[in-house]
């Protein structure tokens, strides 16, 4: 969908007064008592595309961060829309990737190329509780590599290098409010661990990256989560989702979703995701699945839709929107905030629990 299509769509619905549709909540808890935050996350998808519903989530944001500042962020992919940045760009050539096939061989400084600040500009400025600049952590989604060519492809270059080259770039990009210092990478903040991870290989292997070797860093990234450390898979497809988009995935992607779940061995507390345009809270087994992509492309469907089968729906609603993740050494607790700052749904985990539906506070 063309993104004037996309702005003409969210002024209107913002007009008609921000009306969205929301799947009905599960029950929930009464309040918990309030805690203190060892760590503050803020959590937003599908962030990269310069519309009215980005500039209002961005600032909903700022006035968020200013009466309670953020420790760190964490963008789950789709940071450039459509094609993610320019790979024939002069310059764009000399991307290499180092023999770990995640981070960018040393001594690389890639071109200047405006598309970045699509993603960086709404968040620039914004303060993390320690008194310096937020940290903004980004992970690669489809629209970052310009998946299976198409409306992406570059003429002369083939796809699979488009690809390479196009992630290569977006882990090399330095910038107040851009850090990817590989395609997989560990964050680790007081309680949290926060693994990113490259679901791109989830849909298929691409240029000469496999869900093998992804596979292999979650079981290693995971080691030693559980009660003394939560530890959060973060990648931009989502494991469980309700959408309009289709009566579900593909056999194949459901099955190779599972293999990279199964691979955190049941250490990860939750899985942070974006790709549908929406804020979504479900239960995959024990897994609690999130899904905050609504920040700047809005969600314009119904939920018809859920995925997989198994999965149990806490939450959904298209409202434009962000998450926050909030943890302790007693637990953890998410919730979400639209772009007017109303709070919409809020969950808590106590220790290796489930994060339980509570009213927000």
């Amino acid at each position: 969908m063309p993104l004037l299509r996309i702005a003409a769509l969210a002024t209107a619905a913002l007009a008609a007064g921000c009306l969205h549709d929301v799947h009905p909540r599960s029950p929930v808890a009464p309040a918990p008592p309030v805690r203190h935050a060892d760590v503050r996350v803020l959590v937003l998808g599908d962030f990269g595309a310069d519309t009215l519903g980005q500039r209002l989530v961005g600032r909903a944001i700022h006035a968020e961060s200013r009466a309670r500042p953020f420790d760190l962020a964490i963008q789950l992919g789709d940071n450039i829309y459509y094609c993610g940045p320019d790979p024939a760009r002069l310059g764009a050539e000399g991307c290499r990737f180092a023999a770990d096939g995640a981070t960018v061989e040393p001594g690389y400084a890639p071109p200047a190329d405006p598309r970045f600040r699509a993603a960086e500009a709404p968040l620039e400025g914004l303060v993390a509780r320690d008194g310096g600049p937020l940290p903004v952590h980004l992970v690669l989604g489809n629209h970052d590599v310009g998946w299976g060519g198409g409306r992406c492809a570059v003429r002369g270059l083939p796809d699979d290098e488009a690809s390479r080259r196009r992630a290569c770039l977006e882990v090399a990009h330095r910038a107040p409010a851009w850090s990817m210092p590989a395609r997989h990478y560990v964050v680790d903040r007081g309680p949290i661990r926060i693994v990113a991870v490259d679901t791109n290989v989830v849909v298929a292997d691409y240029g000469g990256f496999t869900l093998d070797a992804e596979l292999a860093f979650v079981r290693e990234a995971t080691r030693g989560c559980g009660r003394e450390r939560f530890c959060f898979l973060a990648g931009h497809h989502p494991p469980a989702s309700v959408h309009g988009y289709g009566r579900g995935a593909a056999p194949a992607y459901a099955a190779r979703m599972s293999r990279l779940v199964a691979a955190a061995e049941g250490r990860a507390a939750a899985f942070l995701a974006g790709h549908v345009h929406t804020l979504e809270h479900l239960a995959l087994g024990s897994l609690d699945v999130f899904v905050s992509g609504s920040a700047a492309m809005g969600g314009f469907m119904k939920f018809r839709w859920r995925f997989p089968a198994a999965a149990r729906m806490l939450f959904a609603t298209t409202a434009w929107g962000f998450a926050i993740l909030e943890a302790d050494a007693e637990g953890w607790r998410v919730r979400f905030q639209d772009l007017r700052g109303e709070v919409l749904h809020c969950c808590e985990a106590r220790g290796e629990g489930p994060c339980a539906p509570v009213e927000c506070g």
